[in-house]
């Protein structure tokens, strides 16, 4: 085993300009609509077409759609339509807790059966679209236990921190007030993924720290 595979670091600067590309823009818009006197649902079903194309023009450019870009996708179409349907503002602020559960959810399955998803997001990040790459990725990660238990938890805990977040913004989405929430709600899906990333990246260190380790104890041998 290599330092690096003991390592899973997520893309740290991929990731933020994505929240702020998808949050960010959906947030101002459904702000600029509402200082303008626009009602909650429309404003707040601007900021979701904003998201959405935004994801779309991501799945056009890489002419291929993942996982989470069709969930996100799925979520997004339905929940708009349904939003639209019963009237109500506050479902679409707790759509997206239930796309965030749902990725929840798959990150615990991919955990114990399949490829957990942190590996298919690093084998992506590693190889690009390089397939002699993809292919040493996958089998460093098929001939490394070590590799394979390091997936798994950290699958297991983007999983259960997604579902937990999604679970107590539901809560205060029919709580607080529709104006509140559509703050707060970016502020604690913000919070939630910079502790998931920096308990990560504090977990490859320690990994990749023991990796080395164990590599010159075998070379001393």
């Amino acid at each position: 085993m290599t330092a690096a595979d003991a390592a899973p670091i997520p893309n740290r600067r991929a990731i933020a300009r994505q929240m702020l590309r998808d949050i960010g823009a959906p947030l101002i818009t459904y702000y600029a609509l509402h200082a303008l006197g626009v009602s909650n649902l429309i404003a707040l079903g601007a900021g979701t077409v904003v998201s959405g194309l935004f994801v779309l023009v991501e799945v056009v450019r890489k002419r291929k759609i993942d996982f989470f870009a069709g969930v996100i996708l799925t979520g997004f179409v339905v929940g708009f339509a349904i939003t639209f349907i019963s009237g109500d503002a506050r479902f679409m602020l707790a759509k997206d807790s239930v796309v965030t559960g749902l990725i929840g959810l798959a990150f615990l399955v991919s955990a114990v059966v399949g490829k957990p998803l942190v590996y298919l997001a690093a084998r992506s990040g590693a190889s690009g679209s390089d397939p002699a790459k993809a292919a040493a990725f996958e089998e460093r990660y098929r001939t490394r236990p070590t590799m394979r238990r390091a997936f798994s938890r950290l699958s297991a805990m983007w999983g259960a921190g997604l579902l937990a977040e999604a679970a107590l913004r539901v809560v205060l989405v029919y709580q607080l007030p529709v104006s509140t929430m559509v703050w707060l709600s970016t502020v604690m899906m913000v919070v939630t993924f910079a502790l998931l990333m920096g308990i990560s990246l504090a977990l490859g260190r320690r990994w990749k720290a023991a990796a080395e380790r164990a590599d010159a104890a075998a070379l001393a041998a």
